[in-house]
Parts: C-alpha cells; structure tokens; sequence
C-alpha cells in the first residue's frame, strides 16, 4: 500500500513537472524576448504610476474619457501594434513633457515619470524593431485622442495622466495576444 502511494505520487509530480514545462515558452529571438519579459515592465509602470495617481486622478474632474472603448477597440484589431505605437509617440512628446515641467516644484513627480517615458521610450523601440513580429500596420489616426485632448485644454494632462492605468491595461491586453499567437 506504502509503495503504491509512493508510485502515485511520483506520478503526480512528473505530470506536475511536465506540464509546467510545456507551457514554458522558449523564445529563439530577442522580440519573443521582449514580449514574455514584458509583465516586469508593466510592473514597473504601474509602481512608478502608483506615486502619481491620487494626484492626477484628483485633478481629473472631466467627465470626458481620452481611453473609450473605440481605442481599446483598436488596440485588440489587427492594428494593434500601430495604435500602441501613435498613442505611445503622443504621451513622450505631449503628455509626459508637460506633466515634467508643469511639475518642477513637485520633484517627487519627476523620477516616476521619468521612469515611465522610459519604460515608454523601451516599448516603441521594441515596437519599431520587432514591427514585423507585432505585424505593424498603419490604419489607426490617434487624432481623435489628440483632438479630445486639445479640447480639454489645461485639464487634458490630468486627465491623461489621470488615465494611464486604462492605457497601461490596454497595453497589456495586447501584449498579452501577442504571447498566444507566436
């Protein structure tokens, strides 16, 4: 009986073992790399915008969303890799440089949005090298965000900044397609 236990259990942990290799991914390029390595960065985004958020989300008070389900729409069609791309460039050459400078007393801000346009800067670099991994294509006009953006006028940073945890999960989402079908 002793022996038939022992035998069933290491059964059980060979199967155990064999699953958890099975579903390990083993990548031969480094854009396969970046894509199953990706949820430590997301990690980091969210921690680095975990020091911001209250503020940002306080200041937001405009009922108008720049991250609708259009966008997240867009995120999860087969431009998926463009959106991300538009939307990333518009927060590293609007967003985030205005957040930095209209924060110059707050010096506590600057490192966690430093740390986000950098993690940023590192995604659209992937983006850009691994364009035919992502299968990039070019339909998507980011201007509408633009638009809503400008119309806001002084709130519009707030609100995006107030909104980068939807974006963050939208980022997510893709990424996360892109990790089942290669």
């Amino acid at each position: 009986m002793l022996l038939l236990r022992f035998l069933l259990l290491s059964l059980l942990t060979a199967l155990l073992l064999k699953t958890v290799q099975c579903s390990k991914i083993i990548c031969r390029d480094s854009c396969c790399s970046f894509v199953e390595g990706f949820p430590v960065r997301l990690k980091a985004l969210r921690s680095s915008y975990a020091v911001i958020q209250d503020y940002y989300e306080a200041m937001d008070d405009l009922d108008i969303s720049l991250f609708n389900r259009t966008v997240l729409d867009h995120f999860k069609s087969p431009y998926g890799c463009s959106v991300m791309n538009d939307i990333l460039h518009f927060y590293l050459e609007t967003v985030l440089p205005r957040a930095i400078s209209g924060h110059m007393s707050r010096k506590h801000f600057q490192t966690p949005i430093d740390r986000i346009g950098n993690l940023f800067q590192e995604l659209k670099r992937e983006l850009i090298k691994c364009n035919k991994y992502f299968t990039c294509r070019k339909p998507f006009e980011i201007s509408s965000v633009k638009n809503s953006y400008n119309q806001m006028g002084g709130k519009g940073l707030y609100k995006a900044m107030g909104e980068l945890d939807i974006l963050f999960n939208y980022i997510e989402d893709y990424m996360a397609s892109q990790r089942h079908k290669h």
